[in-house]
Parts: structure tokens; sequence; C-alpha cells
């Protein structure tokens, strides 16, 4: 083959213009290279903040909206927490009793699901959506209908569209002996009551939402104890959040002499996890003299998937004994707070009679059958010294002597 040198003239001009031509495509292919990758690192940098990440915050952010019930100092941020109980107490023989859960169609605090379709958990077993286990038998016996029933066999609840439910009621578990129709008081819209055994105190909770509170004016207002929400649980999360303003509304309700009390919004979704939260809130309050009940409030979620649903009854009875065995065993008081339909459809009352229940029911007078020494009877009060509706309650049990 002839070298370059040997080529004739227009030969060696026909060469340059080639290889001309290819370093200028390979220069131009480069620059496109170059221009490419620049883009593409203007965009990560503009974008760094990882998908996962937003979509994680707007789930939070969801859970606050529908809960009202989040905040994020986490327990790790709380300067309590290194005095808090670390491990679980010995059980005592002795336990306390439970609390309330609100109709969640009621008050969008209160976060309820109806559902009755089944479906499969992965294992074989169906289990119902609100809770129920389909492959045990019903803790409570029931027939539906509208019928005149004996109300001392069976206690019927109504839903939104005037269906009623009946639970056949259970022997084993006390009844109230409460005359509410001839002993109940309604003073301006708060209720009292007398007997020749007790005399109730008046009371109200609170959480961040309810603002700025005066609390010397609701002493004057014959207000005796407040119970405060002193954490929850994200119901998609799991995280624990204080309450920003529980804080505040102890020291400030202890200085116009009204007892307080304090409720955790659970989420838990086994014992390992009713202990931490019956530990979290023991270490928040023990800088305060609590002589009101310490709450587990459990409450269905409505309107959004949640990590209890698909608990069972038995599951999420045996979450609420530990909370309760753990806050006993540090010397307070438990108490489960809990709607009527919570208590009677989603728990087993026989293995927690031994815990005080704070009902939430705001039919009054109410006509749930079982032992109760609290019970929230209106989500939209009003009282001096709070803006806007309140929780009001009313105890027959004056914790502060107890």
């Amino acid at each position: 083959m002839a070298s370059y040198y040997d080529q004739e003239p227009e030969d060696r001009n026909s060469y340059q213009k080639t290889v001309a031509m290819c370093v200028a495509a390979a220069s131009l292919v480069v620059l496109l290279f170059l221009v490419i990758l620049y883009v593409n690192s203007d965009k990560g940098t503009t974008s760094s903040r990882p998908v996962s990440d937003t979509a994680a915050e707007e789930t939070e952010e969801k859970e606050d909206d529908i809960l009202k019930e989040s905040h994020n100092i986490t327990s790790d941020e709380l300067e309590f927490w290194n005095d808090a109980p670390k491990d679980k107490p010995a059980q005592k023989e002795e336990e306390g009793e439970l609390t309330p859960y609100k109709d969640p169609q009621e008050d969008d605090k209160d976060m309820a699901t109806d559902s009755s379709s089944t479906e499969n958990n992965g294992s074989g077993d169906e289990k119902k959506k609100d809770g129920v286990d389909d492959t045990e038998e019903s803790l409570n016996k029931e027939a539906t209908g509208d019928k005149e029933y004996d109300k001392d066999n069976y206690y019927a609840i109504e839903d939104d569209n005037g269906k009623k439910t009946y639970y056949e009621i259970i022997k084993d578990v006390p009844r109230n002996d409460y005359n509410l129709e001839n002993n109940l008081i309604n003073e301006n819209g708060l209720l009292t009551y007398k007997d020749s055994k007790r005399e109730s105190v008046k009371g109200v909770d609170l959480s961040k939402y309810n603002g700025t509170v005066d609390f010397t004016k609701l002493k004057e207002a014959g207000v005796g104890f407040v119970m405060l929400r002193l954490a929850s649980r994200g119901y998609g999360s799991g995280k624990i959040s204080l309450d920003e303003k529980f804080v505040e509304y102890a020291q400030n309700a202890q200085v116009a002499g009204i007892q307080i009390g304090a409720y955790f919004y659970s989420q838990a979704v086994n014992e390992n996890e009713a202990v931490e939260e019956a530990n979290y809130i023991v270490g928040a309050i023990s800088g305060f003299n609590v002589k009101y009940p310490v709450a587990i409030d459990i409450e269905r979620v409505s309107g959004d998937e949640a990590r209890t649903d698909k608990l069972t009854n038995k599951e999420r009875t045996s979450i609420v004994k530990m909370f309760c065995d753990t806050v006993k065993g540090y010397g307070y008081k438990p108490i489960i707070y809990a709607s009527s339909e919570m208590l009677v459809g989603g728990l087993d009352l026989k293995e927690l009679q031994d815990y005080d229940v704070w009902l939430a029911d705001e039919m009054i007078p109410t006509e749930y059958p079982y032992r109760f020494g609290m019970w929230q009877y209106n989500t939209k009060g009003h009282i001096d010294g709070i803006t806007g509706d309140i929780d009001l309650d009313i105890s027959f049990i004056d914790y502060e002597r107890k």
C-alpha cells in the first residue's frame, strides 16, 4: 500500500479533507456528551431530595390532619427521657380498669372504621378489616334488627343509618349501678351526678388543638380535673410524638388547683409497643403530681388505612392489658378510653374487668351496661376559659382521694 507521501497531490487533498471531517465529527460528539452530563448534573442538584423522604413527610402530614394527633418532637429529643423507666416493672396481682373509644363519625378526633369485608392475611387465616377475627367465635353474641328488646339482657348500639346491633350482656362482667335517669343533673350543659354513695367531679379533656386555655376560669366554672393528651403514635408511620401543649397545660392546671390525668393515643400493634407507650407516658408525667388516671386511648381510624386495622379482638385486648399492667406497676391508676362500640365489639371485657373505663358516649343518659369510672358525654361542649368546642367529662370517682 502507498504511503501518504507517495500519493498524488489530488489524493493528498482528499485525504486531508477526510481526516478533518472525522476530527470535527468526533469533537461534536464529545461536546454533546459534555452538555448532557452538565444538564443531568444540574437536575440532580435541584432534586436531590429523595422521593421516599417526600412521601414520608406527606404521610405524616396526612396523619396529623386526620387524627389531629401528631407533633414533631420525638422521645429522643425529650429532656425527661433519660430519667424515664426503661424496663417493664414486675406485674402485680391487681390491675386497673380501662377507658373509652370515640365514634369516628361524631368527631374527626375519632378514628373508627366500620367494615365487615374480609381479606387474607397471607397465612391462610381470613380477618375482618374492622379487626374482628373471622375465624374465632364472636366475643359477644349479637342479633340485628329494629325491634323492642330486653334491656336487662341486651345492649343496643345504633349507627348513623338508624340500624341497631344488639349485644348480649355478659354476665361475668360487672354492671354499673348508676341511676342516671333520676340522679343526673344538667347545669348549663355541664352534667353532675349525686346519689347516696357518690358525688361526681366535672372535667374536660384537652390537646394542643384547644389552643389557649384559661385554667382559672375553668376552675371557677366548677372543673375539678383535666385529662391531657400527652402523646400519640402515628397510625401509618408508627412514630411517637409529644403533644406540644402538654407541659404548658399541666403546669397551668396545677397552678389553678385543677387535678390532672393524661392519655396516650395508641396505635400499638403488639405488646412491646404497648410497653413502649406506657413507659413514654410514665416518663413524661414523672415531674408532675398526677392523681387522675393514665389512659390508653383506643380508637379505629376512619377514612384511611391504619397499622392497627387487622388486629383481632384478642390481640387488641392483650395490647390494652399490657399498657395498663405497665402503668399500674409504676404506681399510677390506669384507665381505658374507648367508645361503647369499641368496648363491646372490639375488646374482651372479661379480660379487662380489673381496670376502670373512661366511656365515650354522647347518648344522654348512656345505656352502656357495664361499670365505668369516667364518662365523656359531649365532644362539642362549651365552657368558660376555652374558645370553641370542648370535650366534656364527668368522673364518678374522686381519684384525688382514691
